[in-house]
């Protein structure tokens, strides 16, 4: 990819896919903003950045607050010149039944993972049409398209991202902005080690085992195969996909279950 001197903003970069993406898009030459609620976790993802041969700076803040993400663009204008790229992946896993999720763990689910997203994109569009055009992805998850129970609030954000892609992808062609989203399967990431904390061994490892049985390529997804999909999305070899999600899952959407 010919990076021709982009600027990223990457949100929820301080761990997980985010740090994969903030990464991968540094080792193409783009130069990154780093977003996080977590300072320690950004400052480990900055100098992933610089070792893998960009500049980056981070901006520590919450995209449930409308003035940090505007932070986080304002960085990028002042650090960089401007803004090619909004990565909107700050999200947070809550999986309880809807029957017995609280509100706020409900308004907390929807505040980052949509609505968070919607904001980020929101925000970033003028600078981007200041820049002549540039890109919009959204981290969606297979969640959207399937899902297991406990999932109501997480599946329904995520499917929304999928929704707003297409919509958004419409409103803002005509600015030379593309808008796009990844889906991915279960990734190998601090948080699916969060959820297989409250397993015993033998139950976490069954459940990675179904997990891998359950697709196409038999293994668990990395943060650096979903790094590389955001930024074949955001070069120029992709300047003609927009309103499209991909979804990254080693096949699970493809394998029926009996």
């Amino acid at each position: 990819m010919s990076a021709n001197g982009k600027v990223a903003a990457v949100t929820g970069a301080g761990s997980g896919i985010g740090r994969g993406i903030a990464v991968a898009l540094a080792a193409a030459g783009v130069r990154v903003v780093v977003n996080d609620v977590d300072p320690g976790g950004l400052d480990e993802t900055l100098q992933l950045v610089r070792d893998a041969g960009s500049e980056g700076v981070s901006s520590v803040g919450d995209v449930r607050r409308r003035g940090d993400v505007q932070r986080v663009v304002d960085d990028a204008v002042s650090s960089f010149g401007g803004l090619d790229v909004m990565v909107a992946n700050a999200a947070v896993g809550i999986y309880v039944d809807l029957e017995d999720m609280s509100e706020e763990d409900l308004d907390r689910v929807i505040d980052v993972d949509l609505k968070g997203a919607l904001v980020c994109a929101q925000l970033a569009i003028p600078a981007l049409r200041a820049r002549g055009g540039g890109s919009i992805v959204f981290v969606s998850s297979v969640q959207a398209y399937a899902t297991l129970r406990g999932c109501v609030a997480y599946g329904a954000s995520k499917a929304g991202l999928v929704a707003a892609t297409r919509a958004l992808a419409v409103e803002v062609g005509e600015h030379g902005i593309r808008v796009n989203a990844i889906a991915p399967g279960t990734i190998d990431t601090p948080m699916l080690a969060r959820d297989l904390e409250g397993m015993n061994s033998a139950d976490a490892a069954g459940f990675l085992d179904r997990v891998r049985g359950a697709n196409a390529l038999g293994r668990i997804g990395t943060v650096e195969e979903v790094g590389d999909v955001v930024a074949f999305l955001v070069s120029d070899a992709a300047r003609y996909i927009t309103g499209a999600t991909i979804v990254a899952d080693g096949g699970f959407v493809a394998v029926k279950s009996f």
